[in-house]
């Protein structure tokens, strides 16, 4: 009924039923006979019509009068719901890693945020997957393949991990540590999510599961252990985006430089019955985009 009483004030904005089907994008017949219809359940008479007659009757016009500003204040509203869905304006929530987002992501959002002003975005750091249904947020950044059926993901990138230590700690245990089975007598510094070290090796291919028998440290956060390695510590298994600078200015070194740690996927994640909107799949490709372009990442 309220669709009908919709087409009825735009009958009587129109001045008459062939000039409202034009407006409505119907044909007259359709637009005659859901009047009709709406006139049967309401048990009056709306329109006095004819081929020469165009007449609001008293019922018609209270009707108008109650309505017109329903109808088009639903209408706008629609309307306003229609644009921020498709439209690149609005806010959109994004949980991701804390570190990340602090190394390679955050400059990522900020791009994207100078390309689309009017977005606004609500960013949670954590690197648990708790509760992301409950959390209203769009979508999650999460490192790792994650197996829920219920679970759309799309992949950004690939992180590479290295096997690093402070030069002080290298040079201490250089002599005994030339393959990955020395790691035993090491000390490990060993931080979540990178808590089983899977190592290839460059050359050869081959791949060895690290026996963590010496286990010095472990923590939940890939920033605490990076500074632990650099205290001389230990040997730390870390991603390539969270010790760049260390390497570059020398305050980590890569040890066993043959061997790597296997490449962890990055993906965006949502759940398949919640509807990604336009800004959340704009800002994943922009992601993704950006990824690629980063050598430690594509």
């Amino acid at each position: 009924m309220l669709d009908d009483i919709a087409l009825f004030v735009t009958i009587v904005k129109a001045g008459s039923l062939k000039a409202a089907a034009k407006v409505a994008n119907l044909p007259p017949a359709t637009v005659s006979r859901r009047l009709k219809i709406l006139e049967q359940q309401l048990s009056c008479r709306l329109i006095h019509r004819n081929s020469h007659q165009f007449t609001v009757t008293n019922e018609g016009a209270e009707l108008y009068q109650q309505s017109v500003y329903l109808v088009e204040s639903i209408g706008a509203r629609l309307a306003s719901f229609r644009s921020e869905i498709s439209g690149i304006s609005g806010n959109i929530k994004v949980l991701a890693p804390l570190s990340l987002t602090a190394s390679t992501l955050q400059p990522i959002f900020t791009s994207f945020l100078n390309q689309n002003v009017d977005i606004d975005l609500q960013l949670q750091l954590s690197n648990e997957l708790t509760n992301f249904l409950a959390s209203g947020a769009d979508f999650a950044i999460r490192v790792g393949s994650q197996e829920n059926s219920e679970l759309s993901q799309v992949k950004l990138g690939e992180l590479q991990t290295l096997l690093v230590a402070s030069p002080c700690y290298a040079a201490k245990v250089s002599e005994q540590l030339t393959s990955p089975e020395h790691l035993a007598s090491c000390k490990l510094i060993v931080s979540s999510p990178v808590t089983h070290w899977k190592l290839q090796c460059t050359n050869s291919g081959n791949q060895v599961e690290v026996v963590q028998s010496s286990v010095k440290i472990t923590a939940n956060e890939l920033g605490i252990s990076k500074s632990f390695a650099l205290d001389g510590l230990g040997i730390a298994l870390l991603p390539i985006t969270e010790i760049q600078e260390e390497l570059k200015n020398g305050t980590l070194v890569n040890v066993l430089p043959t061997w790597e740690g296997y490449k962890r996927e990055i993906f965006a994640i949502w759940y398949r019955r919640q509807l990604l909107t336009n800004r959340a799949s704009q800002l994943i490709d922009h992601i993704k985009s950006k990824c690629k372009e980063l050598p430690h990442l594509g």
